[in-house]
């Protein structure tokens, strides 16, 4: 499921949630208490999720845009992984969503590839690493 200590790669969740953004949140509501009952715990196999490396975004009002919009808010550190992810994501038909997960320094192996989480269909896990600099 979820390898959360995985250098210079990035897991990513996109699509389109029909959720208020209250209910949007409750998925990850917790999640840096693993004695929390937070329901993003089941679906990524794991019993804390760090919010240093995971993000969630939501456009305002839940408006639906493309995804190249969209992918602007991953915090990738190339414009090449952002170009996988966008190719990756039409790829499995999400061409515009409305919100997104992104985890930093991760590896996420689904159990089911239809599986929704949050309303989200998870792309896959890209190479990106930071550069280094001399």
């Amino acid at each position: 499921m979820l390898d959360s200590d995985t250098k210079n790669m990035i897991s990513v969740w996109i699509g389109t949630s029909n959720k208020t953004l209250d209910e949007f949140n409750k998925y990850t509501e917790g999640m840096e208490d693993s004695d929390s009952q937070c329901p993003a715990f089941a679906d990524f196999g794991v019993s804390f999720i760090d919010s240093d490396f995971f993000v969630a975004f939501r456009t305002k009002n839940g408006e639906i845009v493309p995804i190249e919009i969209l992918a602007e808010e991953i915090g990738t550190h190339s414009k090449k992984a952002t170009e996988e992810i966008i190719r990756a994501s039409k790829e499995k038909g999400v061409n515009e969503g409305n919100s997104l997960y992104y985890y930093a320094n991760a590896t996420f192996k689904p159990d089911d590839s239809e599986k929704l989480y949050n309303d989200l269909k998870f792309i896959g896990t890209f190479k990106d690493p930071r550069k280094k600099f001399r």
